[in-house]
């Protein structure tokens, strides 16, 4: 085949998905030799398809789109615009268990393919027998930002020609001053220029009007945080604590400890303050994951909670003195909760734990600049498995500690009445950036800061900002009732989704009309 015909006439395959976890460190070392990369098995099969193919011939595969959108695939894009790409098709999931969205592809390998030229695109997300087809430009996922592969129809192919150009200039020129907080203080005065300029109707990226980072990692939230007591956090801590304390089944013999009643009237006769030592010594000696990872067992009273408005810039970064030491720490909120969410949690900021996080290496330790400040912050993963969960979901950060969970945006000119908090948390939440989000940026799960900060960002008039104000503070008195138990889960959602409705259609006619 190699030495009569240059290489096979056609390579068709369903290659293994296989991420980069399920590889040993020895194969991840020898693709990163041959190839440059060690990524997920199926991306390493497509290049290896265009090197046994011979010129004009075929590669045709059914694999995971995942490399459809997100960075570390944007290789894989180029390989196949350096060549001709021939037809796309969304398959979505044809399967009856679940797997991953998958794609067919046929692309013709080429040392020199046209600059432009017509592709088929099939849609079989909602019939795979009877699919919708389009045809596309090439030069749409060649100049779009990152060279994302879009699916390609008449609403995405109005955003694409209003935004596409814009937001990869602005990629290009910027993105490398803005794609790290260390990047953003280093390129700061060119930032302030830039933002300067800015005027109402102008394109921006999310990115260049904020700063902020992905969040402290403890090591250890045991040992540091806590939740407060007389919410159903805490009640489902003390309920845990005699199961837990039964895993250290060495001290309870020693202690005649024998069953769920006898662990229960133990930790009865101890204060809170002695429950935290025995667990903290119990952790120690059997190892931190003895209880589970990440279980805390920390009540914390209202005597012991800080006043953040009033910590100087030392005890913000090196932590307080005293017996008032704990601080509302944003962990991130499970129920997916948008425009506002109280933390239950609170992390200890004392002197010692402060000096133990600067320098523990299991710690991440980032500095504090991004602590105790106002701004907002959305949930890490989005799986939209019904219209009602079909968006970011953006909330309020309010002045606190953040972890990893709860990575968080900053305003930087907080006085500049172009740009508040309110509208940028109500732009995130709405059903257009949502989708511009999925099928621009990141079509996965997961929603990294890097993902937000490439949103575009229309620069408001004055009339725009008062009607995203009133939005807002419509959805955060709605939700604080919520939680305040003053109006049931139910009645809230109704609520929230009327406001909805009118959010969405406002933000389209921005951003489209």
């Amino acid at each position: 085949v190699f030495r009569e015909k240059g290489g096979f006439d056609i390579v068709i395959a369903n290659p293994p998905y296989i991420s980069t976890k399920g590889v040993s460190e020895n194969v991840k070392k020898l693709l990163q030799k041959y190839y440059g990369f060690a990524d997920d098995l199926y991306s390493h099969f497509y290049f290896r398809s265009m090197e046994i193919l011979k010129k004009n011939g075929i590669l045709t595969y059914i694999s995971s789109k995942t490399f459809w959108t997100i960075q570390t695939k944007k290789n894989l894009r180029e390989l196949i615009l350096k060549n001709q790409l021939l037809q796309l098709v969304d398959a979505g999931n044809p399967f009856d268990a679940p797997m991953v969205d998958t794609c067919v592809i046929l692309v013709q390998k080429q040392l020199n393919s046209p600059n432009n030229y017509i592709f088929k695109y099939i849609d079989g997300t909602k019939n795979f027998t009877l699919p919708t087809i389009n045809e596309g430009k090439i030069e749409y996922y060649k100049n779009v930002p990152n060279n994302v592969f879009f699916p390609i129809n008449e609403y995405n192919l109005k955003i694409y020609k209003r935004y596409g150009k814009k937001v990869n200039e602005l990629l290009n020129q910027w993105w490398t001053k803005v794609s790290t907080s260390k990047n953003i203080e280093k390129y700061k005065k060119e930032l302030e220029t830039y933002r300067k300029s800015l005027k109402p109707g102008d394109i921006t990226l999310l990115g260049l009007i904020t700063e902020g980072g992905v969040g402290i990692q403890t090591g250890n939230n045991g040992k540091y945080v806590g939740v407060l007591g007389g919410t159903k956090w805490a009640e489902n801590v003390r309920k845990q604590r005699p199961e837990k304390l039964l895993l250290a089944a060495k001290f309870c013999s020693r202690q005649g400890i024998k069953n769920k009643s006898d662990a229960i009237d133990f930790l009865n006769n101890l204060n809170e303050q002695e429950i935290r030592e025995l667990f903290d010594e119990l952790k120690e000696k059997y190892g931190r994951d003895i209880f589970g990872q990440g279980w805390l067992f920390r009540i914390i009273s209202p005597e012991e909670i800080a006043d953040v408005e009033t910590l100087t810039e030392d005890e913000k970064l090196n932590g307080i003195f005293g017996e008032k030491t704990f601080v509302p720490y944003d962990k991130g909120d499970k129920d997916g909760n948008r425009w506002y969410a109280p933390t239950p949690y609170y992390i200890d900021w004392s002197r010692k734990n402060v000096k133990t996080l600067q320098t523990d290496p299991k710690a991440r330790w980032q500095g504090y600049q991004f602590y105790f400040r106002e701004g907002f912050c959305w949930n890490n993963v989005s799986t939209p498995k019904n219209e009602k969960s079909m968006y970011i979901k953006c909330r309020l950060k309010e002045k606190s500690v953040n972890d990893v969970a709860s990575m968080s945006l900053y305003i930087i000119n907080k006085n500049d009445n172009l740009i508040q908090n309110y509208y940028l948390i109500s732009l995130l939440n709405s059903r257009f950036l949502f989708n511009f989000l999925k099928i621009f940026i990141n079509e996965s799960v997961n929603l990294q800061i890097n993902d937000i900060r490439q949103l575009p960002i229309i620069i408001p008039t004055s009339e725009q900002l008062k009607f995203f104000e009133n939005i807002f503070n419509q959805a955060v008195s709605i939700q604080k009732e919520k939680f305040a138990e003053n109006i049931n889960k139910q009645e809230a959602e109704e609520n929230l989704d009327k406001i909805q409705k009118e959010l969405d259609k406002f933000v389209e006619e921005m951003y489209l009309g």
